[in-house]
C-alpha cells in the first residue's frame, strides 16, 4: 500500500507492507517490485478510535443498533468503538454483559471494547471481565448514578470512565450549570489523588473543569473533549433546542478555554448519542457524532486551527495508551488497520446520507474540507467512498485489563 502517512511526527510518502492482516514493513519510499494499492492522493492515518459511544440496541433498537452504529463508525473513519453500558437494560451484571458481548460478536462492523456500569455492584463488576468501566456522579440518560462515587471508583477492576456532573447541583438546577461539572471534577480528582487508579473523565466542557485537571496533572488521570463542545456554544442551542446534551453546550468563555488548552487534551471522543427526532423534540439529551467527528477535525486542520498530528494523537495514540489496547500501534507486527482521508475533498454534510439511525445532525448543510474516503481493518477495505463493504467482522479489542 503506497501513499502519504504520518510517521514520527512527519508526513512521509512511502509504502506499508501488509501480510495476513498485519503490518509487515514500513518504508519511507515505494517498495520496489511489489504489488501495491495506490493511495498516493490520500493521507493514511492509523485506525482512529472513538472512546465514547452509545450504541443503544437491546430495548432501544429504534434509536440505534450495534449494526447501524458500527456501520456509522466505519463510514466516519472510526475503526474501533468503546461502547457505553447505560443501555436499556443497563450492563450492570455479568449476565447482561455476556448478552452485550454476544451481540457485538455477531453484529459489529468495527472492532470494539465493552463497558460495565458500576453502582454498588463490585462483585458483578469483577465477574464480568469488561474492557473498561463507567460511573455517573449525577443522573444522565438512564438515570443511574453512584451514591458513593469513591467507593465505586475504588472497586473498578480496570480503567473507569466517569460522567462528572454533581447530583445535588443537578437537582437544584436541572439546566446543569458549569458549576455542576466543575464541582464533580474536583471531587473526582480528590478521589484519584487518594486512590491512584486509572480514571478517564468524559466530555469535559468547562473552564474550571479542564483547568482543575491540568493543574493536578495526575499521570493516571485522562480526559475527553467532544467535537460538539469544541465547535458549538450555548447560542447554537438557543437557536436549535435539538442540541440539548449532557453536559450542556457552554458559553464562549468555556469553549475558548478548551481551545486555549487544546494541545493538552488527551482524547477527542464523540459521545455519540443517537435519538429519534421525536425523542429529541420530547427533550432527550444527546448528539450523534460518529460520522462527523473526523471530518470536523480535518476541516479544522485545513483551516490551520489544529494539525493532522493532533488527530492521530487524540484519536489513536492516546486512546491506545490510556485504555491499554494492544496490537494497534502503527508498527511492524501490529494490525494493518487504517483511516484513509482526502484532505482536499470539499463536501457538504447531509444527514440523509448517514448510516446511524439518528437522521438529524447539528452539522446539517455544513461545508467541510477533508473527508474520510476509506476505512481498512486488518488489511481489508471495509468502507470505500461512503459504501460499507462486506459483513460484520469486527473483533473485541485486546485490552490490558486490571
Amino acid at each position: 500500500m503506497t501513499g502519504k502517512f504520518t510517521l514520527k511526527g512527519e508526513v512521509v510518502r512511502g509504502s506499508i507492507g501488509i501480510d495476513e492482516g498485519r503490518i509487515s514493513a514500513i518504508y519511507a519510499r515505494k517498495i520496489p517490485g511489489e504489488e501495491t494499492i495506490d493511495l498516493s492522493r490520500y493521507l493514511i492515518l492509523p485506525g482512529l478510535i472513538d472512546t465514547h459511544v452509545h450504541l443503544r440496541d437491546f430495548e432501544q433498537k429504534e434509536k440505534e443498533t450495534v449494526e447501524s452504529g458500527t456501520k456509522a463508525a466505519l463510514h466516519g473513519g472510526i475503526t474501533a468503538v468503546l461502547d457505553m453500558p447505560n443501555t436499556k437494560p443497563p450492563v450492570m451484571d455479568s449476565k447482561t454483559f455476556e448478552k452485550r458481548l454476544e451481540l457485538f460478536q455477531r453484529k459489529a462492523y468495527t472492532d470494539y471494547a465493552l463497558g460495565f456500569l458500576i453502582r454498588s455492584n463490585c462483585e458483578e463488576a469483577r465477574k464480568a471481565g469488561a474492557d473498561f468501566y463507567k460511573a455517573f456522579m449525577g443522573a444522565s440518560t438512564g438515570g443511574i448514578y453512584s451514591g458513593d462515587f469513591e467507593s465505586d471508583y475504588a472497586c473498578s477492576p480496570g480503567v473507569l470512565s466517569v460522567h462528572a456532573e454533581d447530583a445535588e447541583l443537578i437537582r437544584e438546577n436541572p439546566e446543569r450549570p458549569a458549576r455542576a461539572e466543575e464541582v464533580a471534577i474536583k471531587r473526582a480528582l480528590e478521589s484519584a489523588e487518594k486512590l491512584k487508579k486509572s480514571l478517564n473523565i468524559c466530555h469535559v466542557s468547562t473552564r474550571g473543569g479542564i483547568e482543575a485537571i491540568l493543574r493536578r496533572n495526575l499521570p493516571w488521570v485522562s480526559f475527553e473533549v467532544t467535537p460538539h463542545h469544541l465547535f458549538l456554544t450555548r447560542e447554537d442551542y438557543k437557536r436549535n433546542p435539538l442540541l440539548k446534551v449532557y453536559p450542556p453546550l457552554r458559553t464562549e468563555k468555556h469553549v475558548k478555554a478548551l481551545w486555549e488548552n487544546f494541545s493538552r487534551i488527551p482524547i477527542i471522543a464523540s459521545d455519540h448519542a443517537p435519538h429519534t427526532v421525536e425523542d429529541k423534540e420530547a427533550g432527550a439529551a444527546g448528539i450523534p457524532g460518529l460520522e462527523t467527528e473526523v471530518a470536523l477535525l480535518l476541516d479544522a486542520a485545513n483551516r490551520g486551527i489544529i494539525s493532522v498530528f493532533d488527530i492521530v494523537k487524540k484519536m489513536h495514540d492516546n486512546p491506545v495508551k490510556v485504555f491499554g489496547i494492544r496490537g494497534r500501534d502503527f508498527a511492524i507486527g501490529n494490525e494493518a488497520t487504517f483511516t484513509v482521508v482526502d484532505l482536499k475533498r470539499e463536501w457538504t454534510f447531509k444527514p440523509e446520507e448517514v448510516y446511524t439511525k439518528a437522521k438529524w445532525s447539528p452539522w446539517e448543510g455544513r461545508k467541510l474540507k477533508g473527508k474520510v474516503v476509506m476505512t481498512i481493518l486488518r488489511g481489508r477495505v471495509v468502507m470505500e467512498d461512503d459504501e460499507i463493504v462486506g459483513k460484520p467482522e469486527g473483533v473485541r479489542l485486546n485490552v490490558q485489563r486490571g
